[in-house]
This record gives structure tokens, sequence and C-alpha cells, in this order.
């Protein structure tokens, strides 16, 4: 009977998948807050025109990379693919200065908004509402529970299905950590 009832539920998982997928849509610009206390991130992501890039050749005339306005893009970025172009972030009313260092290298990131109401949800798809929220690509901000880290995480798709999260640990101090963590895939 257990088995029965995981199997209705997965199923109903699956339907409300197909429903609220269409319900997202990507963007260039967001500002993600942290539930917690008073910080805010504002991201701008952009999409070089095609024309203005160049493809970058080794000797053999393989191409090694891209460039825009005579700048060697990060390895991670084909044409079509987004940049960071702002990354500012407000903490208590403060700019903390987050290097172009921290960000400028980063290709590939998606800003995923879903116009899905958890609240006109029936009680009891909300929990799965949620989940399929917080798998969308797009910066989200923690503060910890002492208030003096704050935490970034945005994942982004990789090559054959995979997925990474980039994370930023930023102290109030000023001290900013980057780590990208890439789980094993099956490519």
């Amino acid at each position: 009977m257990l088995m029965l009832g995981a199997a209705f539920s997965a199923g109903a998982e699956e339907q409300h998948l197909a429903d609220w997928w269409p319900t997202v849509s990507e963007k260039l610009v967001c500002s993600a807050k942290a539930e917690e206390g008073n910080a805010v991130l504002r991201v701008e992501l952009q999409k070089p025109d095609e024309k203005q890039i160049k493809e970058l050749k080794d000797a053999d005339g393989s191409v090694t990379g891209y460039s825009l306005n005579g700048k060697k893009l990060p390895e991670r970025f084909w044409p079509g693919c987004t940049l960071i172009k702002k990354f500012d972030l407000q903490w208590d009313g403060k700019k903390i200065d987050i290097p172009e260092r921290f960000w400028a290298d980063l290709a590939g990131l998606r800003i995923q908004e879903s116009s899905l109401n958890l609240e006109k949800l029936p009680p009891d798809s909300r929990f799965e509402g949620e989940k399929f929220l917080a798998q969308l690509d797009r910066p989200r901000v923690y503060i910890s529970a002492d208030g003096g880290t704050l935490l970034i995480e945005w994942g982004r798709p990789e090559e054959c299905d995979g997925h990474s999260t980039i994370r930023w640990i930023i102290s109030k101090s000023g001290t900013i950590l980057r780590h990208r963590h890439t789980p094993p895939h099956e490519c």
C-alpha cells in the first residue's frame, strides 16, 4: 500500500512539473533579497551580440575561446551564453564591494523566475511548489544565524545535463570566498 502511495505521489509531482514549467521565464536582471535580514544582491546579466564576439584560434585554426571588445571571455563562454555585467550587494544599508575577480570570470548563469503563486495552490501542493521554485537557477541570499556572514548561492547548468552551484561567503568586514560545487554526473 505504501508503494502505491509513493507511485501516486510521484505521478502527481510529475503532473505539477508539467503544469508549472510554462510559468518559468528567463530574465537578465534581478534583485535577490535575504529573508532573514537586510541584504539585497542586484545582478544584471548580458548576452553579447554575436557579431561583436571574435573567435580565438590556435596555430592549427581550432577555436580555443572567444573575446569581446578585445577582452578574452571566460573559458565556459560560447556564443549565446550570458556574462555577469553587474553584481552589487547592499547589506544593512551599506554597499559591500565585491571585486570583479569574484564574478567577472563566470559565464552561463541564468536568472529564472516563475509566476507560480504558492498562496493560490491547494494546501497539499504547496510543498511541491516550494521545491519547484527552489530548483530554479537564480541567485539566493542567506544571512547566518549570528548575522556576521552572508551566503550567496547560484545554480548553473553544465554540459551533459550536469549542474553546479556557485557559492560566495561574505563577511561584514569584507572578506570574500567563492566556491563551485559540481556533483558527479554520467558524462
